[in-house]
């Protein structure tokens, strides 16, 4: 069965006082932890396996779950406090059959799954990432070497990562050491340039809920986003 990974490592600096004594991964979004939130989306879309990849405090992460009646098999990987992302998926992949679903533990993403499984699947990816747009608040322009205007384009579109992926095991059996030891997200990044190189990075748009935080008045808004989002769901 495909397995879900979950990125719950990370400190969340900047949501001090919230992390000083729980992960970020276990900030309340109405009510209740956002891993939870993520775990029971993924269970209510067919999937009942998932790894863990904790690193700061995972034992608050081990005690959440052993205290939830998840119905699934929840597995752990901890690659220790200084790992990058790269690193702690790289540290799972002996729980990784094939392919896996990675995804934040601060990040909800109310993705349609099993279309974007089908998408990569017509493909030859290393990995599938999830983009969603963003509109630029600003008229861009570019100029020549003399100051000249080139070019002006009022408030454009671009597409951006939001932490989320189908990832081919195949890919992090063959990783570098020096890609493994890239710190913080540098690794994940050197990778998709690697992929990008060789022509095994595809993508996939989003175009509806995205929603996670940095800091304490993002995680407001993130509030009203969530909060919202279930009422129009319940309704």
């Amino acid at each position: 069965m495909l397995k879900v990974v979950i990125l719950c490592g990370g400190r969340g600096h900047r949501l001090k006082p919230l992390t000083r004594s729980i992960p970020k991964p276990l900030v309340t979004l109405n009510g209740r932890p956002v891993l939870e939130h993520i775990i029971k989306f993924y269970i209510g879309r067919g999937f009942r396996d998932f790894v863990l990849c904790t690193g700061y405090r995972a034992d608050a992460i081990r005690k959440f779950v052993s205290e939830s009646a998840f119905s699934a098999n929840i597995e752990f990987s901890d690659a220790g406090l200084r790992a990058g992302i790269l690193k702690r998926l790289h540290a799972a992949r002996h729980l990784i059959d094939g392919r896996a679903v990675v995804t934040y533990g601060d990040t909800f993403i109310d993705i349609d799954i099993h279309k974007m499984l089908k998408e990569h699947s017509k493909t030859e990816a290393g990995a599938t990432i999830t983009l969603a747009d963003i509109r630029s608040p600003f008229g861009l322009v570019t100029l020549d070497k003399t100051r000249k205007v080139r070019s002006f384009e009022e408030k454009p579109v671009f597409q951006y990562y939001i932490g989320h992926m189908i990832l081919e095991k195949r890919v992090l059996d063959e990783l570098s050491s020096n890609l493994i030891s890239g710190q913080d997200g540098e690794g994940l990044i050197n990778l998709f340039k690697k992929l990008i190189r060789t022509k095994k990075l595809y993508a996939y748009k989003h175009g509806g809920l995205k929603i996670t935080f940095n800091t304490l008045y993002e995680r407001q808004r993130a509030e009203e986003q969530f909060t919202k989002f279930f009422t129009e769901q319940e309704g």
